[in-house]
């Protein structure tokens, strides 16, 4: 550990001079610890049950195809365990990944659970339910938890706003679709495209500038 004669402090980062006085720096014959913390064992645990949970999660699908082959003649309700069980497999392996920031991980979860809700849809005989129903209520959470992130974030509010616009092109698609006849009630849509939409222009009208200098940076205009 290194001292400052003037100062009189212990200064435990790697220097030679003082921050404060800019004093050439003596060492007190101390052992210098690590200033930061080592949290590379805390990654490899993490890791580790990673791993782990897709390993058994595989193991448990592929005894669910067996079981489904035998009882059912044919390959039937074990679609529906692999697809619920590759979602998991991708939350596990994305969702847990310390490089990705908290925003990508919001805007992929929220694009791979719109393709999971489709393809469970068409696994259970594609009687449009997902349309209908976890489409609208799945865009109605992301607006829920985008507007809670956009509160206690707010001194950077505006990355927020690419995932937003992401939700409310979805609603406007779910819009076009009930317009189209593929869908025949018109709460969730409405509802989804108006939630979507308020918070969206909201943002607009409190901070026109910093959210228009964030669209044009996101998409190079």
């Amino acid at each position: 550990m290194n001292r400052c004669k003037r100062c009189g402090i212990e200064i435990v980062d790697v220097t030679a001079v003082c921050p404060l006085c800019e004093t050439v720096l003596t060492t007190d014959g101390q052992k210098q610890y690590r200033t930061y913390p080592d949290v590379r064992s805390h990654i490899k645990i993490l890791k580790f049950i990673v791993k782990l949970a897709v390993y058994f999660l595989i193991v448990l699908e592929l005894v669910f195809l067996v079981a489904d082959y035998y009882t059912a003649d044919g390959i039937n309700w074990s679609i529906i365990t692999g697809l619920c069980f590759l979602y998991v497999i991708f939350t596990l392996f994305y969702s847990f990944n310390r490089r990705n920031s908290h925003i990508r991980k919001i805007y992929w979860q929220s694009f791979a659970g719109i393709v999971f809700l489709l393809m469970l849809d068409v696994a259970t005989g594609a009687t449009g339910w997902s349309l209908r129903w976890g489409l609208p209520v799945g865009v109605l959470f992301l607006d829920a938890v985008l507007g809670a992130c956009m509160l206690f974030n707010r001194e950077n509010w505006q990355s927020y706003l690419l995932v937003q616009l992401f939700a409310l092109v979805v609603s406007v698609l779910l819009l076009a679709l009930f317009f189209a006849g593929v869908t025949e009630h018109p709460v969730l849509p409405w509802t989804a495209f108006g939630v979507s939409a308020v918070i969206f222009s909201l943002c607009f009208c409190i901070g026109y500038r910093t959210a228009k200098n964030e669209l044009r940076r996101r998409f190079y205009i």
